[in-house]
């Protein structure tokens, strides 16, 4: 049995996988769902002083017609003349999700005095940490942070999306909400934060005890194609983004925390398989928020996750998430892997000939041949040890792994 438990911030969590702050948290009762799913933690959907007003329609997915046209298949049989080549009726297809969802539209002080006791006796009774998410400039903070600490969450996080471009105000309303409660308090940072580094080691500076990375990206816009409308109702059509197209950004703003500092990093965007939750643990996450699969693809996504994670570790003979924790930094440095041409070997055995690596290669180094492996003769790919310019894109699409580089 694998052990998924993970504690940091004083905090213990039974397996590393929470709920990010968006509306699949907007209340009690939806909280309560991601409880009995299986979150190690919960977090409650962003709170400011004053309500939002939600444009409408507020969420899409970009990619409408493959999306759909999965559905169809798995839910319609038979009924469907074209389709996409997949094998798969989930929703986890697309890459990408707009949202104009700002923070809620439900008022502080009702969530507070109504909804927020509700959760924190069914988390505590369960044993699952209640974080609070709030927002987002200092006066806002010290105002909302004393009272949500008296509604007696078990933490905060402070999104930083709105406070601007530069570092420095993120640092001073991290200051100020200090300043105010003396429960653990988690950073969101926005993915296109400059000076990264710099901002960690004062965040660590100052008290903060751990950092959430990251936020959506924006604004981000998608064409209705058959209406000219735009998929979300924000200004000029603008959502911000989520989804698996979102998680190279993330990941690397997490790495980059990592190297930078001791606080635990929450890595969140684009957690859609359990492996992606392995590969924000290997560059150094403590935790992972998901929100834009459960969205789309319910509760029952969050078994799943941990079921895949539990199976990836189990195959790979780890005992315990963290026995990967961290393990991608050292090979994250300031120089380039390498820059020269370096051809990747062929695992005949794994090879199954199916021509991917043949028909992404732009250098013409690929070739399928007649083989003798094993006894049998049988298609193969082939590299021309010339013509490779070592890109790396084949390694990269080969469904069996038969592919790789050698350093």
């Amino acid at each position: 049995m694998v052990n998924l438990e993970v504690s940091f911030a004083g905090l213990y969590f039974k397996n590393p996988l929470m709920n990010a702050a968006c509306p699949i948290s907007r209340d009690a009762d939806s909280m309560i769902k991601l409880i009995d799913a299986g979150v190690g933690g919960v977090v409650a959907k962003t709170i400011s002083i004053d309500p939002a007003i939600v444009p409408r329609p507020s969420m899409a997915v970009v990619n409408r017609g493959l999306t759909t046209s999965i559905i169809l298949k798995t839910l319609a049989p038979g009924k469907v003349k074209a389709q996409p080549q997949s094998n798969t009726g989930s929703m986890r297809v697309f890459y990408a999700l707009l949202n104009a969802e700002l923070w809620s539209d439900i008022p502080s002080e009702y969530l507070l005095e109504r909804e927020y006791p509700v959760v924190r006796k069914y988390a505590s009774e369960r044993g699952v940490p209640f974080i609070a998410s709030i927002g987002y400039k200092p006066l806002e903070l010290r105002i909302l942070g004393s009272k949500v600490q008296r509604a007696g969450v078990n933490a905060i996080e402070f999104s930083t999306h709105y406070i601007g471009q530069d570092w420095r105000p993120v640092v001073e309303a991290a200051k100020t909400l200090r300043e105010s409660v003396d429960l653990p308090i988690f950073a969101k940072i926005s993915p296109f934060t400059p000076n990264i580094q710099e901002l960690v080691k004062e965040l660590e500076k100052i008290g903060v005890d751990g950092l959430v990375a990251t936020n959506t990206i924006g604004p981000a816009l998608s064409i209705d194609l058959e209406t000219g409308k735009p998929i979300v109702g924000g200004p000029y059509g603008y959502g911000w983004m989520s989804g698996p197209a979102l998680k190279p950004l993330a990941l690397a703003v997490v790495a980059m925390a990592a190297k930078h500092t001791k606080l635990p990093v929450i890595g969140v965007g684009g957690v859609n398989r359990g492996e992606d939750i392995v590969e924000y643990f290997m560059a150094g996450a403590s935790a992972v928020q998901a929100c834009t699969i459960i969205l789309t693809e319910g509760y029952s996504s969050i078994g799943r996750l941990l079921r895949e994670l539990e199976k990836w570790l189990t195959m790979h003979r780890y005992t315990s998430i963290l026995d990967i924790k961290g393990i991608a930094l050292k090979y994250l440095s300031d120089k380039p892997m390498r820059t020269w041409p370096l051809p990747p070997t062929i695992d005949e055995a794994k090879c199954i000939g199916c021509g991917l690596c043949k028909q992404v290669c732009n250098y013409d180094a690929v070739k399928i041949l007649e083989k003798n492996i094993g006894g049998k003769t049988r298609l193969a790919a082939s590299i021309d040890q010339v013509k490779c310019y070592g890109c790396g894109l084949c390694v990269s699409v080969c469904p069996t792994r038969a592919l790789k580089f050698t350093e």
